[in-house]
């Protein structure tokens, strides 16, 4: 054990091919894509060691450098959502993705309230008066409460 760690004082490029495969090994099995960028500092950091030997104190401000570029060069070559549009906007906002969709009272909407089943879940509505048996439209969601009116 203690060749290893005289080994690797000796020799910090291969300090720092360690680091950047441990951070290499950990993005694998954490979930995301970030340690990945710190992994390919850690890399950059060791070639360099090994071709210009400097102190411990630049190869950290090297590292830091190095990290943050890599990060914004991954983010902005591989980034999710660039343009902040999303391709499933609604995906959870269920009530909201009722909006359209024509049901069948099972009950009655009494007093302006009601409850109401669209696809396996039971939810509460707003409306109009009707008799169980009515065919509405959900026009809004107002949080978890569909808004409805008669369909037409």
């Amino acid at each position: 054990m203690d060749y290893i760690i005289t080994f690797l004082g000796a020799n910090p490029g291969w300090s720092w091919m360690i680091v950047g495969a441990v951070l290499f090994a950990l993005d694998v099995m954490a979930p995301g894509f970030f340690l990945l960028w710190f992994g390919a500092a850690a890399a950059v950091v060791g070639l360099i060691v090994f071709v210009i030997p400097i102190e411990f104190t630049w190869q950290v401000l090297a590292f830091c450098g190095v990290s943050v570029l890599s990060v914004l060069l991954g983010r902005a070559l591989w980034g999710s959502n660039r343009d902040g549009v999303s391709d499933k906007p609604l995906l959870n906002q269920r009530a909201k993705q009722l909006i359209g969709r024509n049901c069948v009272l099972a009950t009655s909407i009494q007093s302006g309230r009601g409850p109401m089943k669209a696809g396996d879940s039971l939810w509460s509505v707003k409306g109009p008066d009707m008799p169980a048996g009515s065919s509405v439209r959900v026009v809004d969601a107002d949080g978890t409460v569909l808004i409805v009116e008669a369909a037409g």
